[in-house]
Order: structure tokens, then C-alpha cells, then sequence
């Protein structure tokens, strides 16, 4: 059987970095949506909101493609919306995949303040394409990307700090998941 590990949740919770660190810890091939979005947005410039959200999707299909042809483990970054959780849904019920999901949720404030400053960092343009300097408007996606329910097991990950990127127990869940026949 094949198992999918997804990481999901708020912007700027720190999912790719941990993501990126687990797959290195587990040897499992991660697959990270805005990394695939900096690389077609290189490739196919997109010049507006309309045009960048066709990267987000075409981004998308390749994880489900992957999720498709996958006969190990995989992990899946992205800040999922309702929609593409569905398509998962129905590609997990087709290919009788086993999940553990991480849902990232944080501070409202604190999150909105680190995405704002990554911004002013050397940030790739596609990520650049929402205002979000209203924090209102940051916490109205935070509130739909709250809304999405995760397949499997689900466990909650307070990202207010990163101090859940030096927990034991949660390696060891990753472990145990992964070690599971």
C-alpha cells in the first residue's frame, strides 16, 4: 500500500522547510506546490493574479500525478485549498492510499508579520502576486485554508514558533507511519 504524508495549513507556518527537513531525516521524496510554481512562473511569466493562479493549478495537477504513480511514500506540501483536498480525497479512495496529514496553524498576527518580512526578503515573484499587506485580507484566507478537512490522521502543529521542528514525538510518528506495513 502506498502512503501520502501532507503537510498543509496557514502561509508562512513553516511548512516547507519542515517538509524539506523530514524528507531529508526519512529519505522520502517531497514535493513542495510553491517550488513547482517558481519553477513553471520562471519558465511561463505570469504577469497578474489570473495568470498566476494557472500556475497554482498546473502546480497542483503535478502532485496528483504523483500522487497517481506513487508505490511508496510521498509528501506533499501546499497550502491546500477545499477543492484540491477533494481531488485527494478521491485519489487517496482510488488507490487505497494511507495518510497522516499535519495541519500548521498559528498566531494570526505572528504569521502575518513573517510573511510580510519574507516578502521584503529575496522572494520569487509568483508568491508576490496577493497583496496581503492588509492583515485583514491575510486573516480571511488564513480563515478558508482553516476551513479544508484533512484526510487520515490528522495532526495539529501550533506554528506560532518553530519549536515543533525539534519535537520527538512528532518524528516519531513519522517514523512509526512510515515503518507501518
Amino acid at each position: 500500500m502506498s502512503k501520502l504524508i501532507l503537510f498543509g495549513g496557514d502561509l508562512a507556518s513553516g511548512k516547507s522547510t519542515y517538509s524539506n527537513i523530514i524528507g531529508e531525516k526519512f529519505n522520502i521524496t517531497v514535493i513542495n506546490k510553491d517550488r513547482l510554481k517558481e519553477i513553471l512562473g520562471d519558465i511561463f511569466i505570469a504577469e497578474n493574479r489570473e495568470e498566476n493562479l494557472k500556475l497554482s493549478k498546473a502546480s497542483f495537477e503535478i502532485m496528483k500525478y504523483e500522487i497517481e504513480k506513487n508505490k511508496d511514500i510521498l509528501l506533499l506540501e501546499s497550502n491546500f485549498k477545499d477543492y484540491e483536498m477533494e481531488e485527494i480525497y478521491n485519489l487517496i479512495n482510488i488507490y487505497n492510499i494511507e495518510v497522516l496529514s499535519f495541519v500548521f496553524k498559528g498566531d494570526n498576527k505572528i504569521l502575518h508579520e513573517r510573511f510580510i518580512r519574507r516578502l521584503n526578503e529575496n522572494r520569487h515573484y509568483v508568491h508576490k502576486a496577493q497583496d496581503f499587506t492588509n492583515i485583514e485580507d491575510f486573516i480571511k484566507t488564513l480563515d478558508n485554508l482553516r476551513k479544508v478537512k484533512y484526510p487520515g490522521i490528522v495532526i495539529d502543529i501550533d506554528s506560532s514558533n518553530f519549536d515543533y521542528q525539534k519535537d520527538e514525538k512528532l518524528l516519531k510518528i513519522i517514523s512509526n507511519f512510515i515503518e507501518a506495513t
